[in-house]
């Protein structure tokens, strides 16, 4: 399936590349199965996505309406995670390929940090967004339109911008090595 690595010394990051390929799809496969799943059991979203959303205590509506519209705006930081995953799958593909440095991996690098940077911008708008649907249903008064922006937010978007950095300085390697190879 992979064609061996030309040098030996890439042995190792060929088989951890591979390796760890396979982990990160049973991770997303994982996040997204149970991130979804939740909203199948109005038991798990109370115990799981109320308190965290800021709403223990108050009256939530778990109707079809509001599980239904739960799991779409759920669905939409979760698939952006989702994508930013995939791309790390296949920043590890390429490596299993023996491949370090490409112009490519940069790309996927960069699309990586997007994501996680995207993740933490939307992350306090989606949580509103939850604590509305979930208590809609509510008669007028009890309603609750909870807006939190928590550190892991900032830090997501920090880290996100310092891989699409990262990202850039290995395009920059890549072109770099390109230009040499034509030398030879």
């Amino acid at each position: 399936m992979y064609p061996p690595p030309l040098d030996p010394r890439l042995d190792r990051v060929v088989r951890l590349g591979r390796a760890f390929s396979m982990a990160t799809l049973v991770v997303v496969l994982l996040l997204v199965a149970s991130g979804l799943g939740i909203w199948l059991r109005p038991a798990l979203v109370e115990q799981m996505v109320v308190p965290r959303l800021g709403l223990a205590g108050h009256q939530v509506s778990l109707d079809g309406a509001s599980l239904c519209a739960g799991l779409v705006i759920s669905a939409v930081p979760l698939g952006i995670l989702a994508y930013g995953l995939l791309q790390v799958r296949q920043i590890f593909r390429d490596f299993g390929r023996g491949e370090l440095i490409s112009q490519m991996l940069a790309h996927r690098l960069e699309r990586f940090g997007a994501a996680i940077a995207v993740q933490g911008l939307i992350s306090p708008f989606a949580s509103a967004a939850l604590s509305v649907a979930l208590t809609l249903g509510n008669p007028p008064g009890e309603r609750a339109l909870a807006v939190s922006l928590s550190s892991h937010d900032v830090v997501a978007v920090i880290v996100g911008l310092l891989i699409i950095g990262v990202g850039a300085v290995m395009r920059e390697a890549a072109r770099i090595a390109e230009e040499n190879a034509s030398f030879v």
